[in-house]
């Protein structure tokens, strides 16, 4: 399992590519049973949930995030660990991000579906097919990013009428070049792979960024598409 593989870079880059769109719809599914369980039977639980709650799960899961990282770059490590940690994140962000089925009605949360599967499609499909290199926007979107967080925790002590709104619509283009810009890294990681085991590890990697990218892209939309709406059922 840990030996060399055989292909050039662009069959790596294929299997890489099959491999962590394989693990990005199955931590999507997992993600979106586990929001489905704790909206049905644990609504309680989402209704209490404060910013202390909200708080431990963001430290828990940027540290899971930080052990993945180690272990993608650790040759000793195994790709099982990284591929549990990564199963174990999308069941912590269901459980996080469950509060949109609670306080959005379903409509809007379908039409949020459907409106993020039709652009991460397209996105992906360009990142595929453009002969334009976006890789190095990634630490311009990394600013970009921080930017609209900071400006975020502004506009709640500063209320300006559609300012979250401009938010919303700043991060939903951040999120669109991150899609395209991680859609492409993974192509690059097979310059780096050289076994099997790294090629598993870095799908993982390559997963994990791609479905944080598609599930913020989904709660913005929400957010949007829910402006002024809430399931008070």
């Amino acid at each position: 399992m840990n030996g060399e593989i055989l292909g050039n870079t662009q069959d790596l880059a294929q299997r890489l590519i099959a491999k962590t769109y394989q693990k990005v719809t199955i931590g999507l599914i997992i993600t979106g049973l586990v929001m489905a369980f704790m909206a049905t039977f644990m609504r309680g639980f989402i209704m209490s949930m404060g910013l202390g709650t909200s708080l431990i799960f963001l430290v828990i899961m940027i540290g899971l995030m930080f052990m993945l990282s180690r272990s993608v770059s650790n040759e000793n490590s195994s790709p099982s660990t990284a591929n549990a940690i990564y199963y174990a994140l999308t069941v912590l962000f269901g459980v996080s991000t469950s509060p949109l089925l609670v306080y959005y009605n379903m409509n809007t949360v379908g039409l949020a579906m459907l409106a993020t599967a039709l652009m991460f499609g397209g996105l992906t499909y360009y990142a595929n097919h453009t002969k334009k290199n976006y890789i190095p926007m990634g630490i311009y979107l990394f600013w970009a990013l921080l930017a609209a967080v900071v400006l975020s925790i502004v506009a709640i002590f500063i209320r300006i009428p559609g300012f979250y709104l401009l938010i919303d619509v700043v991060l939903l283009v951040i999120f669109s070049f991150y899609i395209i810009v991680d859609t492409q890294s993974v192509k690059q990681y097979a310059n780096q792979v050289t076994s099997e085991s790294q090629l598993e590890k870095y799908s993982t990697i390559g997963a994990l960024n791609i479905y944080i990218d598609v599930l913020n892209l989904f709660e913005i939309l929400v957010e949007l598409f829910g402006a002024g709406q809430s399931n008070n059922n």
